[in-house]
């Protein structure tokens, strides 16, 4: 058995052959539809070990966490491939065949040094994505860059002390650095503070690039934090503030795929509550919620990139185009709003149920109402545009048959999985015990809707109006401005003169001298 990873990145070799469309159509479907059934296969508790300059290594290990993230990483490949084939150049596509290959090593990998590479691997490829999409993406993708080296250091940097205090590279719970881990898949699943990367990113690219960094970028990170911190109980308040914050940026947005970055915020704090309970409920009903974020999610960023490809604009006011002109996108639009509603019989459902069923604190399943009846507002605000508010816009272009590929697949795959959740235990080989569709649970899940619906109906003037000042705030770029600042200034001061450098030098060291004395 191989990781499907290494398929993958095969495929972005063989694609270099592509001299003509039909190469193109057909290594993209043998690789995705391969990669697949190669992931549908692996046996539970599989592993290959080698030894690599005196350390034991194991660059692929499956289990079930691993498995179940597989392949719904592998099912987004397929669905995301076969939507973009149409309009993505081949240079990029070999890019996003390596990064869908190193996002698929890292849930594989069973130990650090397999991850770190993998890791950096997904950075420099997706990065190159976005800056070779256009002349004003370049600095977009360089920042996105940087904040994701950023992260890496600091994995590198925990990884170090893991090792120092423990003696293997083993893959498991961490018992040293975890500040570093802390900080570098904060920045990989968009926390609070460490998101600034994602919306720029996912607004500016093109929108076949967004739903592929959609699907794997901040689930990579929350799979690993899966992996490396369970349990930690005050992360999930940290998960309840950061999707808060996710809720009042995203409805401050003119801009759709802004709005769906900001969601993705929102989003990942349902899964960091799950993780932080740390129980086999908890931990499933997170990595439950991956999956199904992915299908609906990447459904909603695919029916916005149908929309700009036919419209040429990413504005709210032409979502209206859907509801009249693109019945194919309108149906998944309209059942990924509800999974992502949480609304019974829609996957997004069951993953809430799960998690919901696991808090035993009130503050916090409280909190967890909130963020459910957000989703639902911030969503209302979506369907209103799309399917309520009269305008009219003509359809430039005929979509492609490949792009409504894609949305079938992922909206099939979200009814069933809402219809019957068992299918997620069963792959996942977990039993939690749940009656989904009890009146207690159902009612659970459909109140923060319902709730939704009525605030939308009172305060609707204030939530679908375009706002003049768009709430942005980015520390980073102003540390920077600072930093270049000061050095300019302090350039100033370097005349060439011996003596001037001698006393730089005398300074300099009696600040490190005084640091290290405290």
């Amino acid at each position: 058995m191989i990781t499907p990873g290494i398929l993958y990145i095969t495929g972005a070799l063989l694609l270099f052959l592509a001299v003509h469309e039909k190469i193109k159509y057909v290594i993209s479907l043998l690789i995705t539809v391969g990669a697949l059934i190669i992931t549908f296969n692996l046996v539970l508790g599989y592993s290959v070990q080698l030894e690599f300059l005196h350390y034991t290594l194991t660059p692929f290990r499956v289990d079930n966490i691993s498995k179940i993230t597989g392949l719904i990483f592998t099912v987004g490949g397929l669905a995301s491939v076969m939507y973009c084939i149409h309009v993505c150049s081949i240079s990029n596509l070999r890019l996003i065949f390596l990064f869908i290959g190193s996002a698929l090593t890292v849930v594989f990998s069973g130990d650090f040094f397999t991850l770190y590479v993998f890791w950096e691997l997904m950075t420099i490829s997706s990065a190159f994505i976005i800056m070779m999409a256009s002349d004003t993406t370049k600095k977009i993708g360089y920042y996105y860059f940087l904040m994701h080296v950023a992260g890496s250091l600091c994995l590198l940097w925990g990884i170090f002390l893991q090792y120092s205090a423990t003696g293997t590279l083993t893959l498991n719970t961490i018992e040293a650095g975890m500040p570093f881990f802390m900080i570098a898949v904060g920045v990989k699943l968009a926390f609070m503070g460490f998101h600034t990367w994602l919306p720029p990113a996912y607004s500016k690219a093109p929108f076949y690039v967004s739903v592929v960094l959609s699907i794997f970028t901040t689930k990579v990170g929350v799979y690993v934090m899966s992996l490396l911190v369970p349990g930690i109980h005050w992360l999930a308040y940290a998960g309840l503030i950061s999707a808060l914050f996710g809720i009042v940026m995203a409805l401050r947005q003119n801009q759709v795929l802004k709005f769906l970055s900001y969601s993705i915020i929102i989003q990942v704090g349902f899964m960091i509550i799950g993780i932080s309970i740390g129980t086999e409920a908890g931990i499933s009903g997170a990595i439950f919620h991956v999956v199904n974020h992915i299908l609906y999610k990447t459904v909603l960023f695919m029916a916005v990139g149908v929309v700009i490809y036919t419209t040429g604009e990413d504005t709210f006011e032409n979502l209206g185009v859907m509801g009249r002109k693109l019945p194919v996108t309108s149906i998944a639009t309209m059942v990924a709003f509800l999974g992502i509603a949480g609304v019974p019989f829609f996957n997004g459902y069951v993953s809430k149920t799960i998690i919901k069923d696991s808090l035993h604190e009130p503050l916090l399943t409280w909190g967890f109402n909130v963020m459910s009846f957000g989703t639902s507002l911030i969503f209302l605000k979506f369907i209103y545009y799309a399917f309520f508010k009269k305008n009219q816009f003509n359809v430039e272009k005929k979509t492609a048959i490949s792009m409504q590929f894609g949305l079938g697949v992922l909206t099939v795959l979200m009814l069933l999985v809402g219809i019957s959740p068992s299918l997620l235990e069963n792959l996942a080989t977990v039993n939690l015990d749940i009656k989904y569709f009890d009146t207690k649970h159902m009612l659970s899940g459909i109140y923060p809707f319902l709730w939704s619906i009525l605030v939308f109906i009172f305060l609707k003037k204030y939530l679908v109006k375009n706002y003049e000042r768009i709430l942005h705030y980015d520390l980073y770029r102003k540390l920077a401005t600072v930093f270049v600042t000061t050095g300019y200034q302090l350039s100033t001061y370097h005349d060439g003169k011996l003596n001037t450098y001698l006393l730089w030098a005398t300074t300099t060291l009696i600040i490190l001298l005084s640091l290290l004395m405290f």
